[in-house]
């Protein structure tokens, strides 16, 4: 028997898929990992002469599954910019480092270990496909990275993560750690219950014939950028419903800060929005479910830090 407690996780940058990394292994803390290796079981249609049906082989694999934790500073920067396919901009002076939508591959070894019975697992060629932040008013910012791989090792005797370095624990943030939200440059000036963002690289795994059971290779494609907001209804609700008549664009700053100095700042620059009239009962607080779509120009994620 295993216990959930004793699953670790650690992840490599993996320059060739055929190489296991032996060296830059990091312990990842997360609350769930959910990588998985899952095969198709095809079935033969060959008649055998009884009615019991012939056996079927594996015709393809893949390797994907997502990995939840609650955002904390520092510790996951690899991966967002792995899930923007790019390289955050060096801090220069008072010039913080800046992350926008590129076309830099970053791949990753992963490694699921059940430590108390002896499983290990390898993911290989790990690329990040989607990112997913949320940000509500009684909880922990919470952050989800959805992973899809090329390649798949096990052992019962050692873990592929050789001396992975520890965690380092850094601050979290809740939904009282969020700055000043920006709508169009200026203070939203309305309550705002609620935040999502969500990235989805929508990539497509390329299979050829011959020995590839995971596939060969990983693109990205078009980017669908999105999310939500739950804010009071108010005439700056009502504007901001109202721009789904017209197609018009908004833009939106949400600062996510984990002390006085460090944190992080989502930027829009143009969003389309959608969104229904609220219909709340006699009990209730009227709020408005804004969903927005990234369009034209690059979200930002700005890394703020003490100078």
């Amino acid at each position: 028997m295993s216990s959930g407690s004793r699953v670790k996780t650690a992840y490599a940058p993996q320059p060739l898929l055929a190489t296991t990394p032996v060296t830059g292994w990091k312990a990842l803390p997360n609350i769930t990992n959910g990588l998985n290796n899952a095969t198709t079981l095809t079935d033969s249609e060959m008649l055998n002469g009884t009615r019991i049906k012939s056996s079927g082989m594996v015709t393809s694999g893949e390797i994907m599954g997502d990995i939840d934790a609650e955002l904390m500073y520092g510790t996951y920067d690899d991966l967002i910019a792995a899930s923007f396919w790019n390289d955050w901009t060096v801090k220069s002076g008072a010039t913080p480092s800046k992350l926008v939508i590129g076309d830099i591959r970053k791949m990753f070894a992963f490694t699921k270990d059940f430590t108390d019975i002896n499983a290990f697992y390898l993911f290989k060629g790990v690329h990040v496909n989607s990112l997913k932040i949320d940000v509500g008013t009684d909880s922990i910012v919470k952050v989800t990275f959805g992973l899809m791989g090329l390649g798949y090792e096990a052992s019962k005797t050692v873990s592929f993560a050789k001396t992975p370095a520890a965690a380092v624990s850094t601050a979290k943030a809740s939904g009282m750690s969020i700055g000043d939200i920006k709508h169009d440059g200026t203070n939203i000036g309305v309550c705002v219950e609620a935040f999502s963002f969500e990235m989805d690289n929508q990539a497509e795994i390329q299979k050829c014939l011959g020995n590839n059971l995971y596939g060969g290779n990983l693109f990205a494609m078009i980017a669908n950028i999105s999310g939500s907001m739950t804010i009071a209804f108010s005439q700056k609700a009502y504007d901001i419903l109202e721009l789904q008549r017209t197609g018009g664009t908004l833009s939106i700053e949400v600062p996510i800060m984990f002390n006085a100095t460090d944190g992080y700042t989502i930027t829009i620059p143009k969003a389309q929005i959608s969104g229904d009239i609220p219909s709340p009962s006699g009990n209730e607080l009227v709020t408005a479910e804004v969903s927005y779509t990234v369009v034209d120009e690059s979200p930002i994620i700005t890394r703020l830090a003490a100078a």
